[in-house]
């Protein structure tokens, strides 16, 4: 069991008024005992436990490391913790109920003074643990591979003679020392064991080794090898090679065949992995590492069975769904199963399968070409890896940042790549080492972000650990600052969390650690040990090796897969264990959805990218995350009716002027008519941007979340961009221009001619240059020309090693994790996208169509993909947005003043006329179409400039202000403009619904009539006319 203990608990010497010279800790083949030099003999005697009583343990008398004699049991030891680590087993178990600490009998050795531990179960002798009852012992002793009755005097190993109906060793009429079977291992030995010597008949072979002979063990003799001694188990070697364990007559013991020496022969199940050269092709040695302590055959991959004790062999990532029956069979895998294909087995040169299809070029297709050449199975499609030229290796991208060092820089370059990533290492050590002890890092009020340590301001206390246990009667406190109240311990990692949730300073977390396994540390096997804990019942706990000899550490948590890690690779956000073991119970992490990735709880709802699937910030923990493209059902409402009102009024208004264009016989009537139909095309434009986002918030729904960056680097989204700027800035210049004309014209009563040659290109002048400007306008920032100025990054859909669109100064500090020794310098504008796709083409293979791009274009700043208008200074596109917004707001203030000096010109000259009755109504009308004019100018232009102008200062920050801007402010233009340009629509609003349907009619009516001059209206002056 492991007991809760930090730091560093051992001491080298035991102090101690006793009768030793000097007593230390002894390591054991993996235990620590207390050993002392005794005074007057000068001999090494070991301590028991708790006890001044010693024991000896007679080392010498092992046999084969199966079992050691004592001198004595020690009373003060019930598990027998004496007996750890001075055998071959020493794994913990446990027999109706009583825990055996190293999985051991004690017995009564009948042949001389003492005890042995038995590790086999056997219960011969007389046990001293007999309040086991004889529990757990084997009865199921035949044929099962071990000698069971090897401590017994007459014929050793005869259980395993006859298994599967074939004979094992032979059977003497009559053996020498009371032996009547002689087992495989002691035939042809150059011993007789037979009385009348036939165990040594026909042995020796004075011919050339082959196939059927070898070199014994025991005598070195080349001697021939016996059916009767082919396939028995491997406790007791026969051949030097191995070759005895070739030719099996059982096929039970068969696992493969093969060539040997040119003759097929069959390879038993000990056979293999032993380094016997037995198969010509070395087949018997193609052998594997799936985890530390494991090496089994190649073969016994994937194959269903756990051979190894955490799974290891069974982690299957890269298997294919092709199958067949391998020509290694597993011993404990049904025989003729066919079974998937490793992808890394397949034209590996070895023949796995017994068809040989894992080697047929046809079965497979090639992807990639020089060192990063690889097979896939036909109909899978064929992916780009990242290269690692100099070292001639490649990582696929399935595989890359996945905190495995497949090739040298690839963790450094992930670093790089996700710059918002917390740097775990640095929150690990974020305590320090004070003397006596340890102080947690705890006072972190704006969270990870703030590292600084604040002793002056953090209350703590010092509290020496609660849970230390003394091991072996010696122990050393630890100290550790810890604060005097509960605390969030959220945004705390590491060795810091533990100690902190461990002394149950944490409101929200528990502690991590639990008790060890015996059998587990499986992957520290050489940088640990165990000893006995100091309690009452048997127990261990398990160390940790340190830089100083004799002093161990016991900052270890184990994992479920029977591996232990350090307390600091615990709650760590990264699967130390690698099983997820060591993570699951922390507090202080948000697992993504669809990846076993773990993101800081700082890092959720942060609006920043952290998991590769996006879940820390479309989940439904983030309720302030836009989940569409609008955020909120009432802008998705606002989006479609204001949509639907500007575009079929618009239309309206558009169809009916331009139906009244032909009709406009003066040059001052003209340009004022198509100044309208441009102010309704700019705003048909904006009812139309509003109906298709509308239409692309529907389409996208509750996966907007996941896809805005597709959509930001989209072409639907310049368009969008394009399409709303266009129509923006084309009626606010042709509404600038149409103010102009009015203010030029107001109480001009000559009427220049239409027809003329000066007239005709003064009008195209006019009319071009507003639309002219407003799509320059628009256009500008998409031209592959002016990237550099415009874009805003690159955008990898898919890719696992960029999250979110890329910055130049993003890829600058990726390239130089990735190129190493080429020497770059930062300057923006040598590193221009073009050199940057080039040198991304050079960092992934590009065999199958490369690594695709999209460019986040200028309109790609927010979902509803505007213009640009809220920017800062850091942004290369200020100085271009502030300047369209200037200009914007020059225009709104041209034509507050123009049709002020409209109004102003109009009330004086109903003054200076008489103002009867009609011009009266007239002039009532066309102040509260100016003042409507004024005021809806007023509410989308100055809010825009106000905010636009503070963010820009930074005194506020607006982006996320886009969809209010670009729904609610920028479109109320193009909803009143034709109500307030069209007389229709105008006095519709003043007179009535039935007013405006047969002012509609007569209009229409008017059209088809004659071209003649009209008389004005009655009551109107020639100034009231121009003006509206």
């Amino acid at each position: 069991m492991m007991l809760f203990v930090f730091g560093l608990l051992l001491t080298r010497v035991v102090g101690g008024d006793i009768s030793w010279a000097e007593c230390n800790l002894a390591e054991v083949n993996g235990y620590l005992h207390e050993y002392c030099l005794t005074t007057d003999s000068n001999f090494t005697s070991f301590k028991c436990p708790r006890s001044n009583i010693t024991y000896n343990p007679d080392t010498g008398r092992d046999r084969g490391s199966n079992y050691a004699f004592f001198s004595i049991v020690c009373p003060s030891d019930p598990g027998f913790y004496q007996v750890c680590g001075h055998g071959g087993y020493t794994g913990f178990r446990e027999l109706a109920g009583t825990p055996l600490l190293c999985g051991t009998f004690i017995c009564d050795d009948s042949t001389a003074t003492g005890v042995f531990y038995d590790w086999l179960y056997r219960c011969l002798g007389t046990c001293k643990n007999t309040e086991l009852n004889m529990v757990g012992c084997n009865d199921n002793t035949k044929c099962n591979n071990i000698c069971d009755n090897f401590f017994s005097v007459i014929n050793v190993c005869s259980d395993e003679s006859d298994c599967n109906g074939v004979q094992y060793g032979m059977w003497c009429e009559e053996g020498l020392y009371y032996y009547d079977y002689v087992p495989p291992s002691s035939i042809c030995n150059g011993y007789l064991s037979c009385d009348n010597g036939k165990d040594e008949i026909g042995c020796l072979n004075r011919t050339v080794a082959d196939h059927t002979t070898c070199q014994h063990t025991l005598s070195s003799m080349t001697i021939r090898i016996q059916d009767n001694m082919r396939c028995f188990f491997p406790d007791y070697s026969i051949c030097e090679n191995g070759q005895d364990q070739t030719n099996c007559s059982d096929p039970e013991r068969v696992v493969m065949q093969c060539l040997s020496q040119g003759y097929p022969t069959t390879i038993s199940k000990w056979g293999y992995c032993k380094g016997y050269t037995l198969c010509d092709d070395g087949y018997n040695n193609a052998c594997v590492d799936p985890e530390l302590g494991c090496n089994i055959h190649k073969g016994q991959l994937c194959d269903g069975y756990r051979d190894c004790s955490n799974g290891g062999d069974e982690t299957c990532q890269d298997i294919t769904s092709v199958t067949c029956i391998r020509r290694f069979h597993s011993p404990n895998v049904e025989k003729n199963v066919s079974l998937p294909i490793p992808l890394e087995w397949v034209m590996d040169g070895e023949v796995d399968c017994l068809d040989g299809m894992d080697e047929d070029e046809g079965n497979w297709k090639v992807c990639g070409t020089d060192y990063y050449a690889r097979y896939q199975e036909l109909g899978t499609k064929c992916e780009e890896v990242l290269l690692c030229p100099s070292e001639r290796n490649y990582i696929d991208l399935t595989k890359l940042c996945d905190r495995i060092n497949t090739c040298s820089f690839e963790e450094k370059l992930c670093k790089a790549a996700r710059q918002t990533e917390i740097d775990v290492t640095n929150l690990i050590d974020t305590f320090n080492n004070r003397p006596g002890g340890y102080f947690i890092q705890h006072c972190f009020p704006a969270g990870p972000s703030d590292l600084e340590m604040k002793l002056g301001k953090c209350n703590t206390v010092e509290h020496t650990a609660g849970f230390v246990k003394t091991v072996l009667n010696v122990q050393q406190p630890v100290l550790v600052s810890i604060p005097e109240t509960k605390v969030d311990c959220s945004h705390l990692f590491g060795a810091n969390y533990v100690f902190a949730a461990c002394n149950n300073i944490c409101m929200n977390a528990e502690c991590p650690l639990r008790t060890i396994p015996g059998d587990t540390c499986i992957n520290k096997k050489d940088s640990i040990v165990r000893a006995l804990a100091d309690t009452s019942s048997p127990s261990t706990t398990t160390l940790s090796k340190t830089a100083v000899p004799g002093f161990y550490d016991s900052k270890i948590f184990p994992c479920d897969n029977k591996n232990c890690v350090s307390y600091r690779d615990v709650c760590n956000l990264i699967d130390d264990c690698g099983d997820g073991s060591d993570e699951k119970i922390c507090a202080n992490h948000f697992p993504c959805t669809n990846y076993s990735e773990l993101v800081a709880l700082s890092q959720v709802c942060d609006g920043v990218v952290h998991c590769r699937d996006f879940s820390d910030e479309c989940s439904q923990s983030c309720p302030s995350a836009n989940k569409n493209i609008f955020g909120n059902h009432f802008l998705r409402s606002a989006s479609l009716s204001t949509g639907l009102l500007a575009t079929s009024l618009n239309t309206i208004s558009l169809v009916k002027s331009v139906w009244e264009l032909p009709r406009q016989k003066t040059y001052e009537m003209f340009l004022n008519k198509s100044a309208i139909v441009m102010v309704n095309l700019g705003d048909l434009m904006i009812g139309v941007y509003l109906l298709l986002i509308s239409y692309f918030d529907y389409t996208y729904k509750a996966d907007y979340c996941q896809e805005k960056y597709r959509w930001f680097s989209s072409s639907e989204c310049s368009f969008l961009g394009v399409l709303s700027t266009t129509g923006s800035q084309l009626s606010l210049f042709a509404m600038t221009m149409l103010s102009l004309t009015r203010v030029a014209n107001i109480g001009n009563l000559v009427q220049r001619d239409l027809f003329s040659y000066k007239s005709a290109s003064r009008l195209a002048l006019l009319l071009i240059s507003p639309i002219v400007a407003s799509v320059m306008i628009a256009v500008t920032p998409i031209l592959s020309s002016t990237e550099d100025y415009f874009v805003n990054g690159l955008y990898y859909y898919g890719s696992t090693l960029f999250f979110t669109p890329v910055s130049k100064i993003s890829h600058y500090k990726v390239f130089k994790e990735y190129f190493g020794g080429r020497s770059m310098s930062w300057d923006k504008a040598s590193f221009s996208w073009e050199a940057i796709r080039s040198m991304v083409k050079e960092m992934f293979s590009s065999d199958h169509g490369g690594i695709t791009n999209s460019t986040v274009h200028f309109y790609g700043n927010d979902g509803v993909c505007v213009f640009k208008y809220l920017v800062t200074r850091d942004d290369p596109q200020w100085v271009f947005s502030t300047s369209i917004l200037l200009v914007n707001f020059l225009c709104f203030i041209f034509i507050l003043v123009s049709y002020g000096y409209i109004s102003f010109k109009t009330q004086q000259s109903g003054r200076n006329v008489g103002a009867p009755t009609g011009r009266q109504g007239a002039n009532r009308a066309l102040q509260a179409k100016i003042s409507a004019l004024i005021l809806t100018d007023f509410f989308c232009w100055v809010p825009l400039s106000i905010v636009s102008f503070l963010h820009l200062s930074e005194a506020i920050n607006a982006s996320t202000w886009y969809p209010f801007f670009s729904i609610l402010i920028i479109p109320i233009n193009s909803v009143i403009n034709p109500l307030l340009y069209d007389s229709t629509f105008y006095f519709g609003l003043l007179f009535g619904p039935a007013r405006v349907l047969r002012r509609t009619a007569n209009s229409f009516i008017t059209a088809l009539q004659t071209f003649s001059e009209q008389e004005p209206v009655e009551g109107t002056s020639p100034l009231q006319e121009t003006a509206l």
